[in-house]
């Protein structure tokens, strides 16, 4: 058995509250070398004079090149656990796995009182808590430029053809727009779609609209707030909840906030919104996208990074969150890079807009492990 690969650590992805005092634990073993694991747990009090109170056994959930990956759900009734894992290989050779790693596989390690992980206390508070309906929701994503030309009136300067045949490059405009998305509600209905999440549609320069320069204004290329109460109340009605994208990490080039910073540098009442380095903020220091003088979305110059940090502007992001929960009803916020912005935004986000409306659904886009 390769002990080096056997992996676990309590209060995380690893074990953690799911749902309805159920907790689920997980183990990684290296790939195909252990035969099975059995989970021995119950109330780190009760063990003291009779030991672990129960045990079952841990199916393989997924494997990947390297390792398996073995879950198993529990129920605890004090709202705290011990536990320890015994993991048998083919031979029916054991060992026992716990808070001091790898011990023999004797029963006196299973008994000795150090050897098992433990949850002192188990906060329903910290737990999963997505909203019931979100399981049986089926989601679209739709980027809004692309989907659907509506109203024509609406479309860019300099679009290209709405042809199929035509290979969009990265930049180019076609003209989809929120008019666009309602045509199509009965034709999404009927794919079974019951949720749709919508790449950014606040007011911006680009195609994508991740560099917002109002989050108050439906992009004028996309319609208005009227088009999009429209679009809210007719998905409703269908059955369809809307998501929105949260772009809180960054702000675009063209926002109010920052050309009031490039106008008056460390006179601006801005200058603490942003992770700005050096001052002045002029052009000929833009060229280099590795030495440029603020931090910004990866190098994208275009994409100030906003400090969310600042009381201002974790209240004036907040007030847009809230605000499209308010006046339109909206679902869902999906959270844009969500592991670039602090944790206690995101905590007093989550309480504001639960504030307003207790089953919304909050998504968070983080790429590796969390």
């Amino acid at each position: 058995m390769e002990l080096t690969a056997i992996y676990h650590r309590q209060e995380s992805e690893y074990a953690y509250l799911y749902k309805e005092g159920q907790l689920h634990i997980r183990i990684r073993t290296k790939k195909n070398d252990v035969q099975q694991v059995i989970l021995h747990y119950g109330d780190p009090f009760i063990f003291i004079e009779d030991k672990y109170e129960a045990k079952k056994e841990m199916t393989k959930a997924t494997s990947d090149a390297l390792f398996d990956y073995w879950q198993v759900t529990v129920s605890v009734d004090f709202a705290r656990i011990q536990y320890i894992f015994e993991l048998l290989d083919e031979e029916g050779q054991g060992i026992f796995y716990g808070d001091k790693g790898c011990v023999e596989h004797t029963q006196e390690n299973l008994d000795a009182e150090g050897n098992g992980f433990k949850l002192p206390y188990i906060h329903e508070i910290d737990g999963c808590q997505v909203p019931s309906w979100v399981s049986n929701t089926v989601w679209y994503q739709i980027f809004p430029e692309r989907f659907a030309n509506g109203n024509p009136n609406l479309t860019p300067d300099g679009a290209r053809e709405w042809d199929a045949a035509i290979a969009p490059n990265r930049d180019d405009f076609f003209g989809g727009d929120l008019q666009g998305i309602i045509d199509h509600l009965d034709y999404l209905k009927d794919l079974g779609i019951t949720g749709l999440y919508l790449c950014p549609i606040f007011e911006a320069t680009t195609n994508h609209k991740y560099d917002t320069t109002d989050y108050f204004e439906i992009d004028r290329h996309f319609g208005d707030k009227e088009v999009f109460a429209n679009l809210a109340e007719e998905a409703h009605k269908r059955g369809i909840k809307i998501m929105l994208d949260a772009v809180f990490n960054h702000i675009g080039y063209q926002s109010a906030q920052w050309q009031d910073v490039l106008k008056n540098g460390e006179n601006s009442p801005y200058k603490d919104w942003f992770h700005i380095q050096e001052f002045s903020i002029t052009e000929d220091k833009l060229q280099n996208p590795r030495e440029l003088p603020y931090h910004t979305f990866a190098f994208a110059s275009y994409m100030p990074k906003l400090n969310t940090a600042n009381p201002e502007v974790k209240d004036y992001l907040l007030s847009v969150a809230t605000y499209w929960i308010e006046n339109f009803d909206i679902d869902a916020w999906r959270l844009d890079v969500a592991n670039e912005i602090d944790h206690q935004f995101w905590k007093d986000f989550r309480k504001a807009v639960l504030a307003k409306k207790p089953d919304l659904y909050i998504l968070g886009e983080i790429w590796h492990t969390s």
